[in-house]
């Protein structure tokens, strides 16, 4: 396997704000619901987002409002 990168899930944009998970190394998206797991074994559930962008390079996952645009 390669080496280990881990993601920063942001709201809208990874320019602005400030991230909801700093250390995000699975994402598993079912039942409407986000559900963000850390390196360190931590669990946090989304609700109401939906995934609207994901760059695996910059190391980072955006989420939107579900229902919004932008």
């Amino acid at each position: 396997m390669g080496s280990m990168c881990l993601s920063k899930v942001f709201v809208k944009s990874a320019e602005q704000g400030s991230a909801l998970v700093e250390e995000a190394a699975k994402l598993i998206v079912r039942n409407g619901e986000i559900e963000v797991h850390t390196l360190f074994g931590e669990r946090k559930v989304l609700k109401g987002y939906a995934v609207k962008e994901i760059d695996l390079l910059k190391n980072y996952i955006i989420l939107s409002e579900r229902g919004k645009a932008g």
